[in-house]
């Protein structure tokens, strides 16, 4: 399979090349006849207007650029009446030019007018020139970067010219008192009088009001002006130059709450994602992700690729996605050609990867002991002797600790020898952290693009790799991906455009694996990794802590997982205008075909207890090879049309209506067999031990829908939208299929009013939106309301094999419908002072209904539990605010430019209706907010032993062998009832739990800083959450070290001052209470520190340096000498800086990644025992040619 998909790969790049290379030729010949042919949406009434005057307004409004011979600016020229609607550059320009004896001509893109000479007196001319003196000079960019092709007229005359490509002109002017004008599509027109200079050097400001953003919709595009939905954007900046291979990644904290969380580091990791907070605890309440219009994965997409990334959070905006989109959409657009010459772009970085987080851990052998023997005994409190071996490990013994302390002091001493039992008795110093995982780990990218087109054909195509190596020090864990995406649109006719957009995406991911195959590293090395054990016995062999914790199948190799990802899609498109700019129909069709693989792999593995002495591990299960395969076919179509009537000028009218159809079909296949004879080549040939029956699974389930949008607007002042969606699916009985989700939203543009006159000059836009709608969401299991039985193997033995029988089904729910959510928003958008200041404020509600959780409890009696059904209801309250500065000013010479953007946004989730007669406090119930932590409350620490017997008791909670001790936790009797308990743990009768905190991330924020001058840029972006707890779970070795496990890890923080010692004293200053094994134990809920508490609850919000980018684009001038259109290189780093908190009392975890297990491997156990978060610095470059 992967020597197939790698030749594959290799055929699709030839291909794409070939096409790269060919493509140019054909381009570049028509480019003036193309220029010439290009449409402009250009409205232009002018009667009797001079002729400068229609050129100069035809300028500012398509960019277009003139050239002019220096006499026909002394010319008295004609008036013309002009009536422009819209249409090619050559039939507007004819129309203009009509009769007036000028003449033009359109070579490379600018428009060069002439007329026949006129015959003036020889001492006219002479006089004429003897008034004339010459300026030049040289237009940038507030970048500092040349503008080639702005117009620079003589103000008031048709005398002019244009810049060249490295931004220079030279004019003749008549006098000095003679005015430039400086005219550029999207920038600033800028007036400058020439006076006694012959220099004159300008840089041009961009218009934001010209170039006016365009934000990608559902279905289209609109003007954030025009906007009134709760939308947010952000374009290829965001990607650009971040060290992240990640698309996700790279969203984290850019978007006003577009909540990314990641589980873990690891490179195949996808994020967890959700808009405007808990959508659901029912069905999926995650986001509907849609790269060019087609569900996909963001991890699958190459980050250069990308174009924009919208984000649609209310209804108004999402509703025409319908079941789809009932918890937001990101829209992912990529980048597409543009007419013109070929551009060819390489991008490529190399980085170095570090763990965020490093435990802090005693690794010293005498020191672990010790804290070993300090928690056994802090326990059982002298009433069990301490056991012959550590954790069944390391052979214990008083005389062995003694020879230990001794050997600890002298290093010249041997780590190891041989007791009279004839088994191995080890002294090292053994740090299994640092043994497993390397220091630094290193990932190299590139990218490749070529993109141009013509008048009827464009394309884009690109390939990406990216390689990143593993953490692991043994083991060889490898990642890589490979990106290949080829656009192209061809005009077939006037009226007819067809497009296709393929995208072809390559994983291979190879990770070690513990011989448990759902155990973790982390975990494995806290109970079988003491820093007593070594590595290695003195003749090369595994000691047994090394086969037990998995460093020794790491270092041979021979368990791992490969992972093969295969995806596919293709998306063909047409569009047809039936009536020019006013009626189009699209349509599109497409194909998305996805294979996961994945091969697992175990084996046995053999250690020495002694030179003669052996302990297989996993001898059990045996060596074992699994193999897993998931198929995903999707298909999409959309069809749909779009009506512009010409109303006017003071009316706008937008209608949409379409219909959308989605089918997948998902299949997974499982096949397991034990006995590998060959350890080195696992396959099911080379195997004699038992098969397992091959388990087959999956689904399949199909949406169609009918939409529609209208769009109305009144002089740009009042915008309203109304859309709805009609959407049947097959998950759902036949009474209740279909479903019908409008919404509707408006908008008032009190800039654009009279009365707000007085603000003219410093207000730009204020604008205030209002939106309500409702969705469904189908997300539910597709065959819920179906009866269905599932047929399994006996282990009787019927004739000569084994037989088969079949399961009841479960109840079913008597109804079944949609779960629906209703989203109310009230927003504003405010910019001033030209732009410089933009803010941004959302205030939004979301109630979702018939929630699809737990019914009624049935009687006993009736055999089978209660159907799932619509029974739940959920409130979400929320909010967000953006704020924007940006503006520029001289340093040394050059523009300085600088901006600053900063996002905070809030939500709060709240159960409203749940079925749980009882108050459980350990389910769902009605009035609870999302993430809410029941615990006890703390008063400090036991004094003495009067203290602990003037308090109420506490055997409830089980701590040093049930007997209380001085030092121990000291919990408040909030119910004053003389005993600490949780009562029934119910509502009613809670005891002395109380809410102590909350696990929800609460005011996340972001912010952006960035400078630039004289071609050198600084970025920074800064994330956080201001407002989170957590409490650990009780097998954290990262936090509670040996007082969950004497024999596991020791932490450096459980030393000193901060634990109480009786010696010490110091009951009302340490933070950990008496050193003391099980105080966390799974042995029993009721432990004295399994329960939260909030003395020991944490405080994990944190502020982070997401990203620090330092750059340098190269001046056009060197780029040109170096045959090249343009360079810039870079220097950025990710995760750079993390404060918490939480760092006051254990800084073994990152706060952004406080999760338990692995999910490919196991999740129950060990927070903080995911794949590391990682640290990287990259050095770039981007070189486009």
């Amino acid at each position: 399979m992967k020597k197939s998909i790698t030749s594959l790969l290799k055929g699709w790049c030839a291909a794409l090349l070939c096409a790269g290379l060919t493509l140019p030729s054909f381009a570049a010949a028509d480019a003036d006849a193309a220029f010439a042919a290009q449409r402009y949406d250009l409205k232009l009434s002018l009667r009797n207007a001079p002729l400068r005057e229609v050129v100069t307004a035809f300028t500012q409004q398509t960019g277009v650029v003139f050239s002019y011979e220096t006499s026909l600016g002394e010319r008295t020229l004609p008036h013309v009446d002009v009536a422009l609607n819209g249409s090619t550059l050559d039939e507007m320009l004819a129309s203009v030019f009509a009769g007036t004896g000028i003449s033009y001509k359109i070579k490379d893109k600018v428009v060069a007018l002439s007329a026949p000479p006129q015959s003036d007196a020889p001492a006219a001319r002479s006089a004429a020139q003897q008034r004339k003196q010459t300026v030049a000079g040289r237009v940038t960019d507030e970048q500092g970067e040349p503008l080639a092709g702005v117009s620079v007229l003589v103000k008031n005359t048709l005398t002019g010219t244009s810049t060249d490509a490295d931004g220079r002109y030279s004019l003749s002017v008549s006098g000095s008192g003679a005015v430039l004008v400086f005219m550029y599509l999207g920038f600033q027109t800028l007036e400058e009088e020439v006076g006694a200079r012959s220099t004159l050097d300008v840089t041009l400001r961009e218009n934001k009001q010209i170039l006016e953003e365009v934000v990608v919709v559902g279905y289209g595009s609109v003007k954030r002006r025009d906007l009134i939905g709760a939308v947010d954007q952000v374009d290829s900046r965001q990607f650009a130059e971040r060290s992240n291979p990640s698309v996700s990644r790279s969203l984290q904290g850019a978007i006003p709450n577009l909540n990314i969380s990641m589980r873990d580091g690891k490179p195949s990791r996808a994020a967890t994602i959700d808009i405007r907070g808990t959508g659901s605890i029912g069905s999926g309440g995650g986001a509907l992700v849609l790269i060019d219009g087609v569900e996909g994965d963001l991890e699958t997409v190459n980050p250069q690729d990308i174009a924009s990334v919208s984000v649609l959070k209310d209804a108004s905006s999402a509703a025409i996605y319908g079941a789809r989109g009932a918890f937001g959409v990101i829209l992912v657009t990529t980048k597409s050609a543009s007419e013109g010459e070929v551009n060819v772009t390489y991008s490529g970085s190399f980085s170095i990867h570090s763990r965020t987080v490093k435990p802090n851990l005693v690794t010293d052998g005498y020191e672990w002991t010790t804290g070993y023997i300090n928690a056994w005994n802090g326990y059982y409190n002298g009433s069990k002797e301490l056991n012959s071996t550590i954790n069944n490990i390391v052979p214990y013994s008083d005389s062995w600790y003694r020879e230990l302390a001794r050997r600890s002091t002298d290093p010249s001493l041997e780590r190891v020898r041989i007791n009279d039992n004839g088994k191995y008795e080890y002294f090292g110093n053994t740090d299994w952290t640092k043994a497993f995982y390397k220091d630094v780990n290193y990932s190299h990218e590139h990218n490749l693009s070529i993109s141009g087109g013509g008048k009827n054909a464009d394309y884009y195509v690109s390939g990406r790799f990216y390689d990143q190596d593993g953490i692991y020090r043994v083991g060889d864990e490898r990642y890589k991906q490979y990106n290949v995406r080829a656009k192209g649109s061809v005009r077939i006719r006037p009226w007819l455009r067809l497009n296709n957009n393929m995208d072809f995406t390559v994983v291979d991911y190879h990770q070690p694996m513990l011989y448990y195959s759902n155990q973790l590293v982390p975990r494995m090395v806290e109970h079988s990794g003491q820093p007593v054990s070594l590595i290695t016995n003195p003749d090369g062999t595994w000691t047994y802590a090394a086969v037990l914790n998995g460093y020794a199948g790491f270092a041979e190799g021979t368990s791992y997982q490969q992972e093969d990802k295969f995806t596919l899609k293709d998306k063909l498109g047409v569009e047809i205008d039936l009536v020019k700019d006013v009626l189009k129909v699209s349509g599109d069709l497409s194909y998305l075909f996805s294979r996961n693989t994945r091969e697992r792999v175990t084996n046995m593995y053999t250690g020495y207890t002694g030179p003669e002495s052996t302990i297989t591990v996993n001898e059990s299960q045996g060596s074992t090879l699994q193999n897993v395969r998931y198929d995903m076919n999707y298909v999409s179509s959309n069809i749909y049309a779009e009506y512009t009537p010409k109303l006017g000028d003071d009316h706008s009218l937008k209608l949409l209506g379409g219909w959308n159809l989605e089918k997948k079909k998902y299949r997974t296949l499982t096949v397991k067999r034990e006995g590998l004879t060959v350890p080195s080549k696992p396959s099911f040939g080379l195997m004699d031990g038992v098969t397992s029956d091959p388990t087959v699974g999956g689904y399949d389930w199909s949406y169609v829908g009918a939409f529609f949008r209208a769009n109305y607007g009144y002089k740009g002042r009042y915008l309203a939208e109304f859309s709805c969606r009609y959407d049947g699916s097959s998950k759902f009985p036949q009474n209740s299929k279909w479903g019908f989700f409008p919404s509707a939203s408006v908008g008032w543009r009190l800039s654009e009013e009279k009365f707000m006159g007085w603000s003219e000059g410093w207000l730009d836009n204020f604008k205030i939106r209002l939106s309500a709608g409702s969705m469904g969401n189908g997300n539910i299991d597709p065959y819920k309301y179906i009866d269905y039985m599932t047929l399994k193997s006996s282990t009787v033995v019927i004739g000569n094999a084994l037989g088969t029988y079949t399961v009841a089904p479960g109840a079913i729910p008597l109804s079944l419908t949609w779960e629906t959510s209703t989203t109310y928003d009230v927003g504003a958008d405010l910019d001033l002072f030209k732009n410089r200041l933009t803010m941004g404020f959302d205030w939004y509600r979301r109630n979702t209904t018939d929630m699809y959780t737990v019914g009624v409890s049935l009687p006993a009696v009736y055999g089978t539990a209660a159907p799932k059904g619509n029974n739940a209801s959920l409130k979400t309250n929320g909010w967000e605010l953006s704020v924007g500065w940006r503006d520029s000013f001289r340093l040394a010479g050059k523009e300085f430019r600088y901006g600053v953007k900063a996002m905070v946004w809030d939500s709060r989730t709240w159960v409203t209706k749940y079925i749980n007669p009882t108050g459980n406090l350990d389910d769902y119930y009605e009035g609870m907010e999302l993430g809410e932590i029941w615990g006890y409350r703390v008063e400090g620490l036991f004094r003495d032993q009067d203290d602990i017997d003037s308090h109420a008791t506490q055997s409830f909670l089980q701590s040093s062998d049930k007997v209380t001790r001085p030092g121990q936790v000291k919990f408040a009797d909030l119910n004053e009832d003389g005993k600490i308990d949780q009562g029934a743990k119910t509502l009613s009768d809670h005891g002395d739990l109380t809410v102590i905190g909350n696990t929800s991330a609460r005011y996340h924020y972001g912010i952006n800083v960035n400078l630039n001058w004289n071609g050198i840029g600084i970025s920074t972006f800064w994330q956080g959450v201001a407002k989170k707890n957590w409490y650990p779970r009780y097998d954290s070795g990262y936090f509670w070290g040996q007082y969950n496990r004497p024999f596991g890890y020791m932490l450096k923080a459980h030393t000193g001052s901060n634990v109480y010692s009786e010696e010490l004293d110091n009951w009302d200053t340490a933070y950990w209470p008496r050193y003391s094994a099980y105080q966390t134990n799974e042995s029993s809920v009721n432990r004295v520190l399994t329960t939260p508490n909030d003395r020991y609850m944490q405080d994990v919000s944190y502020i982070r340096l997401k990203n620090l980018t330092v750059d340098y684009t190269f001046p056009a001038h060197i780029c040109r000498k170096m045959r090249i259109k343009g360079l810039k290189v870079y220097v950025s780093g990710e995760n750079l800086w993390t404060s918490s908190p939480m760092f006051k009392y254990c800084d073994n975890y990152d706060p952004e990644v406080i999760n338990a297990g692995d999910s490919d491997f196991r999740t129950t156990e060990g927070d903080g025992y995911s794949y590391p978060m990682l640290r990287t610095v990259t050095l770039g470059l981007n070189l486009t040619f």
